[in-house]
């Protein structure tokens, strides 16, 4: 790779050929008086120049700007939408079992507009413990059921005052989840004996989370908080353009391990039926779709939403472009391995077939985490805050 230094040298040699080119011209020379015709002179370098802070920062704009900003602003989209359709449907005299169907579906949008920008863990979600009050999870001691079943037996109207007051586990999608799809038909939103009160919570629940996804979103923007301008330019918590791309490279190994490890490894166990029950979501089925939503981030991330992605830099900057296809090769390895993951995963647990599935899923992941952790970094010289959970 070039730098400015030997670009400046470059240009000063090709100056000085052309000088002495035009004096062979001028003073003609050879038999005839014919003049020589000076040399081939490039005139660009055959790679960008600038430094690779520059080119840090194309990729923390890109990224910013078209992922993790569209990608908040879908969470809120969505999360506003849920509040509405929950008041809509708990104002209906006699909802049918459509009615709730369609509000499960809003539901579901919601999740997986989180789950695209779950990755993130810097600035705004971090304040206020917004990322755990959307989502606490994995939840072994029971802490969303706890925290839901007192809010279904408060005697006072429950309010999103007294719900973001409350513990974080009663304050997030799981909540609702846990509100939509109960265990039992008895508990449903259609005909549970305290129908009254579960549409009570739900809509607290839903203005809540709305709340906190709109402080979310407007802490990024410009005419917000700014903190987007921070993240380009690495200032405020960040000290340099380079800090900021290691924190966000940190943050994608992270969650590249998060689902591998409590997202697949940990269901699966050491056998079938493997844990069904410690999935993401076991009542609502909602698993293996947000697997799918999370590996798709890695490319978003990769590629900075298809703007000047780490691609560009690998093989048009630092001239790697053997790392940067095996990059590509293994994230949509990764993409695709996803895309076998259909059913009910208590099933594929279960079933030999169904297990080879996940642990080949768990692989590419594996391969990705790899190729990230070691070749990736060396070759753009960053260094990562993780350390590996799993050891394997």
């Amino acid at each position: 790779m070039k730098n400015i230094k030997s670009m400046k040298c470059f240009y000063q040699q090709a100056l000085l050929v052309g000088t002495l080119a035009l004096g062979v011209i001028g003073c003609g020379g050879g038999s005839g008086g014919e003049t020589q015709p000076a040399p081939d002179i490039p005139t660009t370098p055959t790679t960008p120049s600038g430094t690779l802070d520059d080119q840090f920062t194309l990729w923390l704009t890109d990224l910013t700007n078209k992922v993790i900003l569209p990608n908040y602003q879908t969470l809120d989209d969505e999360a506003k939408q849920f509040s509405a359709d929950s008041l809509a449907f708990c104002q209906l005299d006699n909802a049918k079992a459509s009615d709730l169907t369609e509000l499960k579906v809003a539901w579901q949008e919601l999740n997986l507009a989180w789950q695209s920008i779950q990755w993130v863990k810097i600035g705004p979600i971090l304040e206020h413990n917004r990322n755990f009050r959307i989502q606490l999870w994995p939840d072994s001691r029971g802490y969303v059921v706890r925290d839901v079943d007192k809010f279904l037996l408060t005697q006072s109207t429950l309010d999103v005052d007294a719900v973001a007051k409350s513990s974080v586990s009663g304050q997030g999608i799981p909540a609702l989840e846990y509100l939509l799809y109960p265990n039992s038909n008895q508990d449903s939103l259609l005909n549970a004996g305290n129908k009254i009160k579960r549409c009570e919570v739900v809509m607290a629940i839903s203005e809540n989370l709305a709340t906190i996804s709109a402080e979310v979103l407007e802490a990024w923007q410009v005419t917000g908080g700014n903190y987007i301008a921070q993240v380009i330019g690495g200032t405020g918590e960040f000290t340099s353009v380079k800090d900021a791309v290691e924190e966000i490279v940190t943050n994608w190994l992270e969650q590249v391990e998060r689902v591998k490890d409590e997202k697949m490894l940990a269901p699966l166990a050491s056998g079938a039926p493997g844990i069904p029950a410690i999935t993401e979501f076991y009542l609502s089925e909602q698993s293996l779709v947000s697997i799918q939503a999370n590996v798709k981030s890695f490319q978003q991330i990769y590629t900075a939403g298809d703007g000047h992605g780490f691609e560009k830099i690998l093989v048009e900057f630092l001239e790697q472009p053997a790392i940067a296809t095996q990059m590509n090769d293994r994230i949509a390895a990764a993409i695709t391995a996803t895309e076998t993951l259909s059913g009910l995963y208590a099933e594929l647990l279960n079933s030999d077939d169904g297990r080879v599935i996940i642990d080949n899923n768990i692989q590419k992941l594996r391969d990705v985490r790899d190729i990230l952790s070691i070749d990736f970094i060396q070759a753009t010289d960053i260094n990562i805050g993780f350390n590996s959970n799993d050891g394997d």
